[in-house]
């Protein structure tokens, strides 16, 4: 073995810095690209990209599993010359037989999924998965997103929907948007990974890097996921502008669905992006799915397998959860503990029991805008819909157009509904669901906003 302290000082003197080093060293110990993300607490492709500067240094060209076998020849032909000691013939074999297809470290990855969730339970949704299937399969679509509130499955959706096609892309790249990574910094991850650590010296203007993107994405059938998308959307904002740093993931969703390429951006959100809401044509090749409640049937899986009771008040229970699978399993949960799994118990109280639940209504709510909370507290003192007309005149204080502004930003957050019973436009009305309600009216009905 060539001691480490040696390749330490041969990459030092290549300029290699101690980022660097630290996958250099585990990548000639044989790890895995998945194995060093890990051990480092990086993203994959944080480790192709070093990995790329580290060849770049030592002047290593080629590609693919060609590139490591080249590094590690040079590395111990060093290590001869310098200490004149003989390295292992067992190691040089070894590192030969890595050349062409057989090194598993370096051979070319096509998949790379990220911070994706495991599926391993999976209820109905079998209209959804044949719509979006069809979009992003037979009707090409370039950009496909996943609305819904926060519990509704959108990302188990997204899950299983990629698990199901993916054997008809070449490339499969998943990031999760809960942090609030940079637009810059997802590009050139991509565009690292879909090269195969070719592409090195990436533009500097947006535009541009977003161009050589595409390139790929026509070169090459990429699906590629952002998960989370709401959370790089400006929190108290009812237009849908974007966290600073984060505008140009607004510019990336424009040129992805007017550019022509035969790769498919899929997002989940719980708010609308506007650049899907004017993209978006019903023959067009950008569309949204809003992701509903669970059907009754695949609702009452969850609380077969909470060995739940009374039988005949569990659609009650799933109506009043509008299908939310999350809200499904708090509330059964709490059913089975102190209501020995009795439904009728539970829901002749004529409660409801949030639990963790709360957490995701709690981040939505306080992503409102005051006046957007202000209709939500309007709206939740309401026994039925509302029609614009009244609602003008419980807020007198704000104009019409606001007053639109705000309706429009709450129905594209999927946090109020329309009733339009009489077919009359002019009498379209606007409610809360169950859930909704009661969740307003218990936690933010008692104190000013």
């Amino acid at each position: 073995m060539i001691p480490e302290d040696f390749l330490k000082n041969i990459a030092a003197s290549h300029g290699v810095s101690e980022l660097e080093w630290d996958v250099l060293r585990l990548s000639i110990d044989g790890k895995s690209i998945k194995a060093i993300a890990e051990g480092l607490a990086i993203n994959e492709g944080t480790v192709r990209k070093r990995l790329s500067d580290i060849y770049k240094k030592f002047h290593i060209d080629g590609k693919g599993p060609v590139k490591l076998a080249k590094l590690q020849h040079l590395l111990v032909n060093q290590y001869q010359e310098l200490s004149g000691e003989e390295v292992s013939s067992n190691l040089i074999a070894n590192i030969d037989s890595f050349v062409g297809d057989k090194l598993p470290l370096d051979a070319p990855q096509t998949q790379d999924w990220g911070e994706a969730p495991e599926v391993s339970v999976f209820y109905g949704r079998k209209a959804e998965l044949e719509t979006t299937r069809q979009w992003i399969l037979e009707n090409r679509c370039r950009l496909v997103a996943l609305l819904g509130m926060g519990g509704i499955g959108k990302t188990n959706l997204a899950v299983k929907l990629a698990k199901q096609i993916q054997d008809k892309f070449e490339f499969i790249i998943w990031r999760s948007l809960d942090n609030q990574p940079l637009p810059q910094d997802f590009i050139t991850d991509a565009i690292v990974f879909l090269s195969n650590q070719e592409e090195t010296e990436l533009p500097a203007d947006i535009n541009e890097k977003i161009s050589l993107l595409i390139k790929y994405l026509r070169q090459r059938r990429c699906l590629l996921v952002l998960d989370a998308f709401e959370n790089v959307l400006r929190s108290g904002d009812r237009f849908g502008r974007y966290e600073k740093e984060c505008e140009d993931y607004g510019i990336l969703l424009k040129r992805l669905g007017e550019t022509e390429h035969q790769s498919c951006l899929l997002l989940c959100s719980q708010e609308k992006p506007r650049e899907i809401t004017f993209l978006e044509n019903p023959k067009g090749l950008v569309k949204s799915l809003q992701v509903e409640g669970l059907k009754v049937e695949d609702a009452e899986q969850i609380l077969q397998e909470q060995g739940l009771t009374a039988k005949e008040h569990w659609k009650s229970l799933i109506d009043y959860a509008q299908g939310n699978p999350f809200a499904l399993k708090i509330v059964g949960a709490t059913i089975k503990d102190l209501f020995n799994g009795n439904v009728a118990e539970f829901t002749k109280h004529n409660t409801w029991v949030f639990g963790d639940f709360r957490t995701i209504l709690d981040e939505q709510w306080n992503r409102l805008s005051k006046l957007e909370k202000q209709m939500m507290q309007c709206l939740a003192t309401e026994a039925k819909a509302v029609p614009l007309s009244k609602l003008k005149k419980e807020i007198p204080q704000i104009s019409t157009s606001e007053l639109i502004e705000t309706l429009a930003s709450l129905k594209r957050r999927a946090l109020i509904d329309t009733s339009n019973q009489n077919k009359d436009e002019s009498q379209t009305s606007y409610y809360l669901e169950y859930l909704i309600k009661k969740y307003v009216k218990k936690y933010h009905l008692s104190h000013d906003e």
